[in-house]
């Protein structure tokens, strides 16, 4: 942002690997996509603003199943209304519509390419794809930050601000709800959730932990005072 030959777009906020290339996003509708080894290319005809635009487009995650089906997401202005969402079909980028109930979208899980799961601000939880639309998950009741969310054995787990919750599409009716995980004190805060090789991992700024299935154990940060017990158990 303050480098000689900044352009003033804002700042860059996600970037994943998708298909056989690195893409990333940022303010002010910014898509790049890696071609070679320190070479970025510009994918955001028709998204990209200019500088000094009022109303700035701030996309917060890119994803997708494969390289002609990539989900962008986010919201206009800093207020985080309205949420947006964009698809590339692999030749142009397509402003989708959400449902009303959806507030900021800050990240994305892709299950297959007809299940594409999106998180919020306020609860919201949608899911859906580009050709089908989108349904939300969420309830009234629903008031967290989710800022991320994954899939383990079935079920969706969402990192928030008030710690870590679960909807299990086989129990659609629960709604969203808390995860127990066992441990003395329950997990204190889950910014980040992530499925890797059959265990989930709940990582804070904190607090971290790890469920494999059957247990939940805390992983204590060397730099931090110890939370609790080093293990718990329960599972959700």
């Amino acid at each position: 942002m303050n480098s000689p030959d900044a352009t003033g777009w804002g700042y860059m906020s996600d970037l994943r690997q998708i298909g056989e290339h690195l893409y990333a996003c940022g303010g002010a509708g910014q898509v790049y996509k890696r071609v070679a080894p320190n070479q970025w290319e510009h994918m955001d005809q028709g998204l990209l603003q200019a500088p000094d635009v009022s109303e700035r487009i701030l996309p917060r995650a890119i994803h997708g199943p494969d390289e002609s089906d990539i989900y962008l997401v986010g919201c206009v202005s800093a207020s985080g209304l309205p949420p947006i969402a964009y698809h590339w079909d692999g030749a142009r980028w397509q402003l989708l519509p959400l449902p009303e109930v959806a507030e900021r979208i800050t990240n994305i899980h892709v299950e297959s390419k007809d299940r594409i799961w999106l998180c919020g601000s306020n609860g919201t939880l949608l899911l859906g794809n580009a050709r089908d639309g989108f349904r939300s998950l969420s309830t009234v009741d629903d008031n967290q930050l989710f800022f991320s969310i994954t899939l383990f054995e079935g079920r969706a787990y969402l990192g928030s601000n008030l710690g870590l919750f679960m909807y299990d599409p086989a129990n659609a009716t629960a709604g969203i709800r808390p995860v127990v995980t066992g441990l003395e004190p329950e997990l204190q805060d889950a910014n980040v959730v992530d499925s890797v090789e059959g265990v989930l991992w709940s990582i804070g700024p904190k607090d971290i932990a790890r469920f494999d299935g059957q247990t939940w154990s805390r992983i204590h940060h060397p730099d931090n005072p110890p939370i609790g017990a080093p293990s718990g158990g329960a599972t959700p």
